[in-house]
């Protein structure tokens, strides 16, 4: 996984190697990285994956 923002020591938006977009949690995960750094799987304790369908229905409906 890599960083594309760092939100705080302890989240971090991410790419995974599918190409999903995902925002993990862990403690220490985000101290000291950068964009484009690679994160530690081991430390990563949350995984929150966006839900493309949920979007396109928020697309769909503000139209």
């Amino acid at each position: 996984m890599k960083a594309l923002h760092v939100v705080s020591n302890n989240a971090v938006i991410v790419r995974t190697e599918e190409g999903r977009k995902c925002v993990v949690t862990g403690k220490g995960l985000g101290f000291k990285k950068a964009r484009g750094d690679i994160i530690n799987k081991k430390l990563i304790q949350n995984v929150f994956v966006e839900d493309q369908r949920y979007k396109e229905r928020i697309i769909i409906k503000t139209e």
